[in-house]
C-alpha cells in the first residue's frame, strides 16, 4: 500500500508543460466559441461583475481588519 505524502501528486491537465496547457485550453475556448456555447459578456454585465467583484473584496478586507480600527481616520 502506498503512503501519502506531503504534496499530491500532478494528475491530467496539471502533468502539461505550460505552453501545451495553453493550446489546449486556447483550443477548447475557440470550439466552444464556434459551436455557439460559450458566453460573451456584453458591457453591461461585464461592468456589473466588476462592481460585485470590487464590492467583495471591499467587505472581505473590512471584515478582516481587527475590530476597532477605522482606515478613514487620520494616524497621529
Amino acid at each position: 500500500m502506498t503512503q501519502p505524502t506531503d504534496t499530491p501528486r500532478k494528475r491530467g491537465f496539471a502533468l502539461l508543460d505550460p505552453e501545451k496547457m495553453k493550446q489546449v485550453a486556447a483550443l477548447g475556448g475557440r470550439t466552444a466559441h464556434a459551436a455557439g456555447r460559450a458566453h460573451q459578456f456584453s458591457r453591461e454585465e461585464a461592468r456589473a461583475a466588476a462592481r460585485r467583484s470590487v464590492e467583495v473584496r471591499t467587505r472581505r478586507a473590512a471584515e478582516a481588519r481587527p475590530a476597532g480600527t477605522d482606515s478613514s481616520a487620520p494616524s497621529a
